[in-house]
């Protein structure tokens, strides 16, 4: 019997006037219909199994239904007669990296369901505002709930992309330090969380200026300014994922220009030693000839000469390539 419940979908509402406010579980989306006398009606869904049964008790558009079933897909803006119906995607960040969630809201009248596919969103705040009555939520109706609930959506990218910017600042220093194959990696496993990102992010632009020239009657006279707000904010998330995306591209090239100054520095100190061998192997080659006639084999003091001399020679070199800067 745990178990069930553990695996029943959780809906849950928030219904408030100025003055009124209320907050509750439900065990079934019908009992939506019974809530009246609040201004604002905010059913939140934690399932993706209840859309057919919203679609029934609500009267939602078959198009709600077919795109969450669908799966994945562009956020959009479907406008109709009577309701309107907003897909987007939350992003979280997990243990192996950026994860996407689908969610759904859905505004007719007073009433507002947002519908996600599992427990666990970005609204926290809004509800807590809601229930100690704070900001501009008591006085405004549903439609400024949809511009906030977005707007949060929205806003939660801003962090995401922040600490990935943390991240590459760290993997800078670490490149300069020094640079392994670890740190490429995580550059690429960054270039990758940019990109889901912007695929998330992009297509909002259409799905907001939509919202904004299409749904404009289900929305106030004070809170249409919002909405055009929200494509001004994609705008702005978007100029800092492209930031990103190329301070990315940056440090793949810092990594492949310390890499090359790393690879000179070795080439150049084996071309130093290479030459400074060269004189000193013709000097034991000509004397390993082994001729019988050769003045110094015979000398007393030959053999110390000729290391001295080999000495003088490598010291000299290196005095002169250090004058030249070459070492």
């Amino acid at each position: 019997m745990d178990e069930e419940s553990k695996e029943k979908p959780r809906i849950t509402v928030i219904a408030y006037s100025k003055d009124d406010f209320m907050s509750r579980k439900l065990s079934d989306i019908r009992e939506v219909l019974g809530i009246d006398g609040y201004d604002v009606v905010w059913v939140n869904v934690d399932s993706v199994s209840l859309v057919p049964e919203l679609k029934e008790v609500l009267g939602i558009h078959d198009v709600f239904v077919r795109d969450f079933k669908k799966g994945a897909g562009r956020p959009r803006v479907m406008v109709f007669p009577d309701h309107l119906f907003v897909l987007l995607h939350q992003i979280y960040e997990t243990g192996g990296g950026l994860k996407r969630e689908r969610i759904g809201l859905f505004l007719k009248g007073n009433l507002l369901v947002t519908v996600q596919e599992i427990s666990g969103d970005v609204f926290d705040p809004i509800r807590e505002s809601i229930r100690k009555g704070e900001g501009l939520f008591r006085e405004r109706g549903a439609d400024y709930l949809l511009f906030a609930l977005l707007e949060a959506i929205v806003e939660n990218y801003v962090p995401i992309i922040e600490r990935i910017s943390s991240r590459m600042e760290e993997l800078e220093a670490r490149i300069l330090s020094r640079g392994d194959e670890t740190v490429l990696h995580r550059i690429h496993g960054i270039r990758r969380e940019i990109l889901f990102m912007r695929r998330t992010v992009f297509p909002l632009l259409e799905a907001f200026r939509k919202l904004e020239l299409e749904g404009g009657r289900f929305f106030k006279e004070e809170t249409r300014p919002c909405i055009e707000e929200l494509h001004d904010h994609v705008m702005e998330v978007l100029e800092i994922l492209e930031g990103q995306r190329e301070l990315a591209n940056s440090l793949v090239e810092l990594y492949y220009s310390t890499i090359s100054m790393k690879t000179n520095d070795i080439i150049r100190i084996l071309t130093v030693v290479s030459t400074i061998f060269i004189p000193l192997t013709f000097i034991t080659g000509l004397y390993g000839m082994n001729f019988r006639y050769m003045p110094e084999l015979y000398w007393r003091y030959g053999y110390p000469f000729v290391l001295l001399l080999m000495l003088a020679i490598a010291l000299g070199m290196l005095l002169y390539f250090r004058k030249k800067r070459w070492i």
